[in-house]
């Protein structure tokens, strides 16, 4: 019974470690079959994974590209730059997002955990919509705002463009008006101006088309015989202006020095002057006038020939105002403007000659250029242009019985220049001198500073004595000695002499410097000086 028994326990026994080898051998494929079918549910996972990973990116760059195109419409170079940037290495910030939403799937607890890791996943694809959605806001609102940007810009630029000046309708009817009158004209146009002093440029043909009429006066600020003019050339201009009258005082030179627009304009301050002054340093304006004296006078308007644009009127030198005064007058009229309360006549003094009186000196030139010809020397003596210009030479004066009327005569060592004569040499005693004959009232000399602007001093006589004071002209002073002489500070005409009554002398100039330089002198016999 014993064996019977321990052979029963040890078959039991058997049976049951064969059971559990046969149970141990089975986990395995179980464990397979578990890994099998886990397997296809993580690829499954990562395929889906890596799906909402790439509309994830294409969001982002969809994101990013609007926000780009927005910038580069606002600001192009900026733009620009950025774009270089975004193709680098560097991510955006969208970018660095989805970078780190991506270590957190591929993170060993996503593996262990697959439902906990579909709800990380929901919830990190939330934490990306909202991030995205943030991001897309800001380009929205860009968007957006575009097209108001876009108006206002355009609001601006059309209120810029209205605020600007623009030339007037007016001014180019003006414009095609002129055209018209000088292409019907009869008179000359100003034409090869240098400038204009006291106004804007202008012209004969648009000052008509404007209804005005035109007086033009060549002048040149030395000629004595144009300053004695001027006082009435401003009065007309302060009583005509506002009723149509446009005076030009065509500056036409006769020297060298009044070419400079500083000399002009002093002389412009010198005679109150404020009509326009255009500059005809090269003539054209002369020649298109075929004008050939100072002063001269030419009223432009409308004539009766039916030239919109004619010479009605033309004066040269002095004298004749009231005369030109009832032609302005006319003129104005003609073209429509009401005088009828404007009186005629200006207040400025008509110079007169005494009657019965011999011929007056005339005007005398010392350079060159008007002393030689075929007709001989106009002024000088023949041998003071023998040697030509340029080339100082001794002269010996002769004697004063011997003078002849509307000649000078030399003393010392002199230098003839083109338009002038100059003293070649420093003196000490006033030795060498410049002496003529006058017949009038008045005489008048036009010089130069010295080459370097300093000023120096010229010494005056009449019949062999320093000037009285009751025939000194204006610009005479004295010094400690009693001697009369001029102080030479400017380019311009210095008066001398003015006799109480028409008079006959000898005028002398002498100067210690060798910068005093003679260009011309002139003279008057009225009774009111000049």
């Amino acid at each position: 019974m014993m064996t019977l028994r321990s052979i029963s326990l040890a078959a039991v026994l058997f049976l049951l470690s064969a059971f559990l080898l046969a149970c141990a051998s089975d986990d395995d494929p179980q464990q397979q079959q578990q890994q099998q079918q886990q397997q296809p549910q993580t690829s499954a996972q990562e395929e889906q994974e890596e799906q909402e990973e790439q509309r994830q990116q294409a969001a982002v760059e969809i994101r990013s590209d609007g926000a780009e195109q927005q910038q580069q419409a606002d600001d192009p170079p900026a733009a620009q730059q950025r774009q270089s940037d975004d193709d680098g290495d560097e991510p955006t910030a969208a970018a660095q997002t989805t970078s780190s939403d991506q270590q957190q799937d591929d993170s060993p607890a996503a593996d262990s955990q697959p439902s906990e890791q579909t709800e990380s996943q929901q919830q990190t694809t939330e934490s990306t919509d909202q991030q995205s959605a943030a991001q897309d806001q800001p380009a929205q609102q860009s968007q957006q705002e575009a097209p108001q940007q876009s108006e206002q810009a355009a609001q601006q630029i059309q209120q810029t463009q209205d605020s600007e000046p623009s030339e007037p309708p007016e001014r180019d009817a003006l414009t095609l008006r002129a055209e018209e009158i000088l292409a019907q004209a009869t008179a000359p146009e100003l034409t090869g101006l240098n400038g204009w002093l006291n106004g804007e440029e202008t012209s004969i043909a648009l000052e008509l088309a404007k209804g005005n009429v035109v007086l033009i006066d060549f002048w040149t600020y030395t000629c004595i015989n144009c300053v004695r003019t001027l006082p009435f050339l401003t009065a007309w201009d302060a009583k005509y202006r506002d009723h149509g009258l446009v005076i030009l005082g065509v500056h036409t030179p006769e020297f060298e020095f009044e070419k400079l627009p500083a000399n002009i304009s002093a002389a412009i301050a010198e005679h109150g002057i404020q009509y326009d002054v255009p500059i005809d340093n090269d003539y054209r304006t002369w020649r298109a006038f075929r004008n050939r004296y100072w002063p001269a006078k030419y009223l432009i308007g409308p004539t009766d020939d039916g030239s919109p644009m004619g010479i009605r009127y033309s004066h040269f030198g002095e004298g004749h105002y009231e005369e030109t005064e009832q032609e302005i007058r006319e003129a104005l009229e003609a073209v429509g403007k009401d005088l009828s309360d404007v009186p005629f006549g200006v207040n400025a003094a008509v110079p007169t000659r005494e009657s019965g009186n011999p011929r007056q000196t005339r005007e005398l030139y010392a350079g060159w250029s008007r002393n030689t010809g075929s007709g001989g020397p106009y002024a000088g003596q023949e041998t003071y242009f023998l040697a030509g210009p340029g080339i100082p030479t001794h002269y010996r004066d002769i004697d004063t019985d011997d003078r002849e009327h509307n000649l000078w005569y030399l003393e010392g060592l002199w230098t003839t220049e083109t338009q002038a004569i100059v003293h070649a040499r420093e003196t000490k005693n006033l030795e060498d001198y410049m002496a003529l004959l006058v017949r009038g009232r008045t005489a008048n000399v036009v010089l130069t500073v010295a080459e370097d602007g300093d000023p120096y001093d010229v010494y005056v006589q009449w019949d062999g004595d320093w000037l009285d004071r009751s025939i000194a002209a204006e610009h005479i002073k004295w010094d400690a000695d009693g001697r009369s002489f001029i102080r030479v500070t400017e380019n311009d005409l210095y008066r001398l002499i003015f006799l109480p009554e028409f008079g006959e002398g000898e005028l002398i100039l002498r100067s210690n410097s060798d910068q005093f330089r003679v260009f011309a002198y002139t003279f008057g016999a009225y009774v009111g000086g000049e």
